[in-house]
């Protein structure tokens, strides 16, 4: 356990943070700068503080439990089949991605990105969080646990519907959060006093919070923060498979229609992702394609996507509330992650000991255990623990039924011999079996 674990009994000011920080640091190795150092220091205290409130604001309606400092509603955790693709292209079979054609179970967390549980229907951020299990190779952060005795872990990628953020580096973030902490949404981006405009973090936050989906399956989503995997500087994104179309079937003023939604399609039909990286040209400039600069978009004119990978997810049943509770239990961390692949930039340094010490504190405070999956299973879940568990299977009624239309002929003139009570393709009766 690092030394920023936080428990609820501790009490711990920010000198307290600042010594666990310190220690975690050094345990880590971690080479970071006095003054980034001050900066993941306030942001956790900062995180705490917007879980505190938030708990305080969310309770009353939406159950007595610490949430994340940020997208704390989840829409839904639901299972899927993440497939490395066959014709990966070499430089990217790297962490992993290193097996062409490999599936691995995955679980994939869909929320919205206030700290507050607001409905469905409000313009937000929309996230989209994926957790590939059993992954071979050497965790890059140990300190975030295993879902596997075989050594094998998990690897964790986080996206949103954005694909800037609205701070630029982990300073921005350390200072936007101390203003969040008081509820103050607007403080850090403008003020008549102190004189205060941050003109395209302003822009950058106004398209994240304006954005109404109709369900979080038909979404791209981004990393918006850049990564190495091998030798190649990449940002990565998942969007709709090619054909992909979900109809709306259910009331959009409803609090949880993108819930509703969700699980009006996977009960008989499932979604499907492309997951794509962004490899970042050898000649980008720094201005054009910063590392430490979350607000700008890297053009893909100069720098394509390519799909490397596809993320499946089947027919399923996911709002019980045992897998409710798995979800609000579920962590994510950017830093989660096996093999040639390392997370780049001072806000993404800054999430490896945010992330896990905000972890540490809400799960302390519900009482929760902090344990990472390493199948579909559900704790908790009255059904058996099968590869199945969950996922709606249907089944043909065997054997199949010969069925003939009303205008078939036999060649040798005898009558056609169909075993349904109406015609091949006609409307079936009223309780007649579908096959």
């Amino acid at each position: 356990m690092l030394a920023t674990a936080l428990h609820p009994s501790a009490g711990t000011a920010e000198t307290g943070v600042a010594e666990s920080v310190e220690a975690s640091i050094a345990q880590l190795d971690m080479q970071i700068s006095a003054a980034e150092q001050a900066a993941i220091v306030s942001a956790i205290t900062s995180a705490r503080e917007i879980s505190r409130i938030a708990h305080q604001h969310n309770s009353p309606a939406h159950g007595n439990l610490y949430r994340r400092d940020a997208h704390a509603k989840a829409t839904g955790c639901v299972r899927a089949e993440f497939e490395v693709n066959g014709d990966i292209p070499a430089q990217f079979q790297q962490s992993v991605f290193a097996s062409p054609g490999h599936t691995y179970q995955a679980w994939v967390r869909f929320s919205n990105g206030d700290m507050l549980v607001q409905p469905d229907g409000k313009g937000d951020a929309r996230g989209m969080a994926v957790k590939v299990m059993g992954a071979e190779g050497p965790a890059i952060a140990p300190e975030l646990g295993s879902g596997d005795e075989t050594g094998e872990a998990n690897q964790d990628f986080i996206m949103t519907n954005m694909p800037a953020f609205f701070n630029r580096n982990i300073f921005d973030y350390a200072e936007n959060m101390q203003h969040l902490a008081r509820l103050d949404r607007k403080g850090w981006f403008f003020s008549l006093w102190p004189p205060r405009l941050h003109l395209k973090e302003t822009i950058r936050a106004y398209q994240t919070v304006s954005s109404k989906i109709d369900t979080p399956l038909a979404e791209q989503y981004f990393s918006m923060l850049p990564y190495q995997l091998g030798d190649t500087t990449v940002k990565f994104s998942s969007r709709p498979c090619p054909g992909a179309h979900y109809r709306p079937t259910v009331d959009t003023t409803a609090d949880d229609f993108l819930t509703r939604q969700m699980a009006d399609t996977l009960q008989s039909g499932s979604a499907c992702f492309e997951f794509m990286v962004q490899p970042r040209p050898d000649n980008a400039s720094a201005d054009e394609m910063p590392l430490d600069d979350a607000t700008v978009i890297w053009e893909e004119e100069k720098a394509p996507f390519i799909p490397i990978a596809r993320l499946h997810i089947p027919p399923q049943t996911f709002t019980g509330e045992a897998q409710q509770q798995f979800c609000e239990n579920l962590s994510m961390n950017p830093w989660r992650g096996v093999g040639a692949w390392k997370p780049l930039g001072s806000l993404n340094r800054a999430r490896r000991l945010v992330y896990h010490a905000v972890s540490e504190f809400r799960h302390a405070r519900n009482r929760a255990p902090q344990v990472e999956p390493a199948n579909w299973c559900v704790p908790g879940d009255n059904t058996p623990c099968t590869p199945q568990q969950g996922l709606n299977i249907r089944k043909p009624v065997w054997p199949l039924p010969r069925c003939f239309d009303g205008l078939f002929q036999p060649l040798d003139g005898t009558a056609a011999s169909s075993q349904c009570t109406r015609g091949y393709g006609a409307e079936l009766a009223e309780g007649e079996p579908a096959y």
